[in-house]
């Protein structure tokens, strides 16, 4: 069952993949230049703690010791921190070795005119470079639904929210909510929600503790509360601006009740997989989060899933729309329900952070 419930969402989401593809489009005007003579073209992500992280097209982020750099040129602005804790913004470009000129954004400047407003900054002076805020947020809210009317009536509303909190580079918190709805002929056929939140510490760069808390309501399963408390190991696989990846895996607790029958309590074993990449940078974004759980017990041995998978395109600065495929799978479900809910969401959402 689990195999037809994967295949069905890799076949939803392959074509999708295969056409913006096809447009996919990336240009690098960026450049390091290292003691020794050699040169790299890409981006400049940032630099800090003496490593800078640099973009190629051929290999992703590297983190590239700072001590070996010569000289730097950006195409955009880069907001740089000097030892004595001041902020300057603009584009850089090499002069000497071990030193750059900063060029004020605000100039306009024609190709062959000089620039008015220079700044010569030796490399040893710089601090960091596009510096991280030390509390971080992102959130995005969506709403979706349809309705019919004529011979059939239908409606379905769809609700989500996601919010994640950064602190440093230790601690990430987070929470969100679903809500669903769908009726036909005005007879309910679908109220469910669940609302979860999960605080995460690192304790090396990409190994963090993991602490999820999940509550669920379904109606049409006769579930008044489900709650699943777990504890877990988990490992960050990219951390990147434009592709994140992270799995946990830890045992928990889960506590269920029911309209008709009595609580059940027994213990269960998390597994996770968060996964975010931009096919268009900053244009489309493909995404996937996963949660399973394996019950344990006399009472329940249930395989619980809850999956959501799609993509996202942005319309500008804050809004998107977005593709979505949710599943909610029971092995165990209760009367003579089904093992598995699908719903092919749009919707339109709100992003925000800094």
């Amino acid at each position: 069952m689990l195999m037809i419930i994967l295949s069905r969402a890799i076949c939803w989401l392959l074509p999708c993949f295969a056409i913006l593809l096809g447009y996919l489009n990336v240009s690098w005007a960026d450049e390091v230049q290292f003691v020794n003579g050699d040169r790299m073209t890409g981006t400049i992500v940032r630099m800090e703690e003496g490593a800078l992280i640099f973009k190629t097209t051929y290999g992703g982020e590297f983190s590239l010791d700072w001590s070996v750099i010569e000289g730097l040129s950006s195409a955009n602005p880069l907001t740089i921190e000097l030892l004595d804790g001041s902020r300057i913004r603009g584009s850089v470009v090499t002069s000497d070795p071990e030193e750059v000129i900063m060029v004020d954004p605000k100039e306009i400047v024609t190709p062959k005119e000089e620039p008015v407003k220079l700044q010569k900054i030796p490399l040893s002076m710089i601090a960091s470079i596009n510096p991280l805020p030390v509390f971080r947020y992102s959130g995005n809210t969506s709403l979706g639904g349809n309705r019919t009317a004529g011979n059939s009536s239908t409606q379905a509303v769809n609700a989500s929210l996601d919010w994640t909190f950064r602190f440093r580079k230790d601690h990430r918190a987070g929470f969100g909510g679903r809500y669903n709805y769908g009726e036909s002929n005005r007879i309910v056929t679908a109220r469910n929600s669940r609302g979860n939140f999960n605080y995460d510490y690192f304790v090396e760069e990409k190994v963090f503790l993991n602490f999820d808390e999940l509550f669920e309501q379904d109606s049409f399963q006769d579930l008044t509360v489900r709650s699943s408390t777990t504890v877990g190991l988990g490992y960050q696989v990219f951390d990147e601006e434009e592709h994140s990846l992270s799995a946990v895996v830890g045992p928990g607790y889960v506590l269920q009740d029911f309209k008709s029958r009595k609580t059940i309590q027994n213990p269960t074993a998390l597994w996770a997989v968060d996964w975010k990449y931009w096919l268009i940078s900053n244009g489309v974004e493909v995404f996937l989060n996963h949660q399973g759980f394996q019950d344990f017990g006399k009472q329940s041995t249930a395989v619980r899933i809850n999956s959501r998978q799609g993509l996202r395109i942005k319309l500008n600065q804050y809004m998107y729309v977005t593709f979505e495929y949710d599943i909610r799978f029971n092995s165990q479900p209760l009367f003579d329900n089904k093992k598995l809910d699908e719903a092919l969401i749009f919707g339109i959402g709100l992003d925000v952070g800094n």
